[in-house]
């Protein structure tokens, strides 16, 4: 009897170490930035305005980095697109679509993304973009300079 006490005993603790090695590398594995997000612009702010009346960001882990693809309606109904993909070591990577040349990327933690957007190798442009800690809400502060006018905003996404 003791011997199936402790068979039980041995089994239950390896089921239980297995579940929580498998939630660990499951739960965690999933990068939060990951996803589609749509600006919530009664939440955000742009100086100088007005801010743009729709815009969606999509961020994919590739081979080569961190994809972004922002879709962006103005409030004059242009529409721009910005595309970048980018590993976060420091290096420029080139963007389309904004007056930036290149990005670069830092990941400070988990929900915590610097980027550096420069023209024609200078600082033009910092971004610090967060997740919150539940997941739902990304928030990008931006201040930048562009031909001597500066810039700012706090912008606002809901993940989709």
């Amino acid at each position: 009897m003791r011997s199936n006490i402790r068979h039980l005993s041995l089994a239950a603790l390896i089921l239980t170490l297995s579940l929580f090695e498998i939630r660990t590398v499951y739960g965690q594995s999933k990068d939060p930035f990951i996803g589609k997000w749509t600006l919530d612009p009664d939440h955000s702010q742009f100086t100088p305005g007005p801010g743009p009346t729709n815009r969606t960001m999509i961020f994919e882990m590739k081979p080569k980095g961190l994809h972004n693809l922002t879709d962006t309606t103005n409030a004059n109904g242009g529409v721009s697109t910005i595309d970048y993909t980018a590993k976060f070591d420091g290096a420029d990577y080139p963007v389309e679509g904004t007056a930036i040349d290149t990005v670069s990327l830092k990941r400070v933690d988990a929900n915590t993304i610097e980027r550096t957007g420069k023209v024609r190798g200078m600082p033009s442009e910092s971004c610090t973009m967060k997740v919150s800690p539940n997941g739902k809400t990304l928030t990008e502060t931006i201040k930048g300079s562009y031909h001597g006018t500066n810039y700012s905003s706090t912008q606002v996404y809901n993940r989709q």
